[in-house]
């Protein structure tokens, strides 16, 4: 496994917040590829596209975007050996209700606190 910088993956919740907001959610798109970075490298292995997920997120209205923040944070879960953690349905349901935004900040959170704990 490759060595990371801990700075690399540890970003403000609150600043991707207000600037995906200031932005009307352009920057969201910054903060996904960053994610999706971030989380290949706690699980190990190339799991997530940033291009992949763009394209069957548009394609898809939106669905595949639901389905992979349930995904994605069950893998957060099982990398911070916390595998019983209902991050994963929490994230799929506020992505239902439309709170994305709400889901990305707990998934920074839990990435923050995996490298910053490395």
């Amino acid at each position: 496994m490759v060595r990371v910088k801990n700075h690399e993956h540890v970003h403000s919740v609150v600043w991707d917040i207000v600037l995906t907001i200031i932005t009307c959610w352009i920057f969201n798109l910054f903060v996904q590829y960053r994610q999706i970075c971030s989380v290949n490298v706690m699980i190990g292995q190339q799991k997530y596209n940033f291009l992949k997920w763009l394209l069957l997120s548009f394609i898809t209205c939106g669905i595949y975007h639901i389905y992979h923040e349930y995904i994605f944070s069950e893998d957060i879960s099982k990398a911070m050996n916390q595998p019983d953690s209902n991050d994963g349905i929490i994230c799929l349901l506020l992505s239902i209700c439309g709170f994305s935004i709400v889901a990305d900040a707990i998934q920074q959170d839990k990435i923050n606190n995996y490298f910053e704990n490395i």
